[in-house]
């Protein structure tokens, strides 16, 4: 199924602003556990997506053309170097992962062709501000961009986790809203116990009875000479106590640590990378063949997934 058929004696044309493209900006403050920005404040997920983006985008893109008996190195073409308004190719492809990855879709507009119809450059869409008039997969599409229909002839669908019977790929932000939801609070939660935790840092004990008063210039006392990292002189028979809970007793730490795997096992990325752990003493050896897997487990299928998507753009054959 090609996603646009091929035009002839068409000329340039630029028709879309980038505030059509992704808005004049969104208000981060009214936001919730299944939108790409909380997402994205979960460290863990923000550490998978830095990583699979900045990988793939690092790449170097090469045009080839099929024979029989080898591939032949061809002149890349505009849609490889110079294919968006809005940056350089590292950006166009680092969007298009991004969208894959919080949303398991990455949609793109066809902006200007060659005068024989082959796509010169494409804008990635705002995945939130795309959709679908029927997602099931017995009919051809209605796609939707800012409540306005999309041009199928134009549009560019990529997805990502597919499911039988469905059109649009799976969003792993989505399906998995309750890991992250945990994972936030989880990272809130600590936060806040460092900012405004109940507990005090200890306590001024004394076997002497002592008034409010005195109780309130002992405290003084004791605060002035910890903040000036002085001897604290405090007189009858105080002595202090520190009082330290220790981070496993909040259960925080160890909530982000498995929100961190359960992120890494969604994704196929190595915990390790993302602030989560391993089960076993990494070794030499047991690093690089991690490193192995990561390619072949994790980066490969993106790429794939790129190349065929891509390759649909080009005159057959490329």
């Amino acid at each position: 199924m090609k996603l646009w058929p091929f035009r002839r004696n068409r000329t340039e044309e630029r028709t879309i602003s980038f505030q059509d493209l992704w808005g004049s900006g969104r208000d981060t403050q009214r936001v919730d556990t299944e939108s790409m920005d909380a997402a994205l404040s979960l460290v863990p997920v923000f550490a998978a997506t830095r990583l699979l983006a900045n990988t793939v985008a690092s790449l170097p893109m090469e045009t080839y053309r099929r024979t029989k008996q080898t591939n032949k190195r061809l002149p890349d073409p505009q849609m490889l170097t110079n294919p968006t308004a809005y940056g350089t190719s590292y950006d166009w492809l680092h969007r298009l992962v991004t969208s894959l990855v919080l949303r398991g879709n990455a949609y793109g507009l066809v902006v200007s062709r060659t005068p024989t119809g082959i796509p010169t450059q494409i804008e990635w869409l705002d995945p939130d501000e795309v959709s679908i008039q029927d997602n099931r997969s017995i009919a051809p599409p209605v796609w939707y961009y800012q409540g306005r229909i999309i041009d199928n002839d134009d549009f560019v669908h990529i997805p990502w986790f597919t499911v039988p019977g469905f059109i649009k790929g799976l969003s792993p932000v989505g399906a998995y809203q309750t890991t992250l939801s945990t994972g936030i609070h989880a990272q809130n939660y600590g936060n806040e116990w460092f900012q405004n935790g109940s507990i005090p840092s200890g306590l001024l004990q004394t076997e002497h009875p002592v008034t409010q008063e005195q109780a309130t210039l002992i405290k003084s006392r004791f605060k002035k000479a910890a903040k000036g990292r002085d001897v604290a002189v405090l007189g009858l028979g105080v002595s202090f106590k520190p009082i330290t809970v220790m981070p496993e007793e909040a259960q925080f730490l160890g909530t982000i640590k498995a929100t961190a795997n359960q992120i890494a096992a969604i994704y196929g990325v190595p915990p390790t990378r993302i602030g989560g752990s391993m089960d076993h003493s990494m070794t030499y050896q047991n690093a690089e063949q991690e490193s192995i897997r990561f390619v072949t487990d994790c980066l490969m299928p993106y790429l794939t997934k790129i190349e065929m998507a891509l390759s649909a753009l080009l005159p057959r054959g490329q």
